[in-house]
């Protein structure tokens, strides 16, 4: 993992597979439209739960939700309305979560599930 982009996508693939682990289903990895792109699209419960996922090798920088400021916050929020305005018809829920990754090469990923990011 030499690139910051490779880290990223390491870590959605980890955050993927926990969430497979807990019966969510992956909808789409990596959805973009016209406002911006959202790391996982997962269901569960009749709920759609947008996943934005973080991932660093130390906290040198803070905790990886501390990344997810209030422009991200809005952008998500944008992303994830115009997705569900496309399920045209259909009542579902929506959440959107994050996923901290902490990845160190003598350990395996430690994995933060945090529900409803934006309240």
């Amino acid at each position: 993992m030499n690139s910051i982009k490779n880290l990223g996508v390491f870590g959605e693939q980890i955050a993927a597979e926990y969430l497979r682990k807990f019966q969510y289903k992956i909808v789409q990895l990596n959805y973009r439209c016209r406002f911006g792109e959202i790391d996982i699209i997962a269901y569960k419960n009749n709920t759609y739960i947008f996943v934005e996922v973080k991932t660093r090798r130390n906290l040198s920088f803070g905790r990886p939700i501390e990344a997810i400021n209030k422009k991200k916050k809005i952008h998500l929020l944008k992303v994830g309305q115009y997705y569900m305005q496309r399920l045209k018809g259909k009542d579902y829920n929506f959440r959107f979560d994050a996923i901290e990754v902490m990845v160190d090469p003598l350990k395996p990923p430690s994995i933060n599930h945090i529900e409803n990011i934006i309240l």
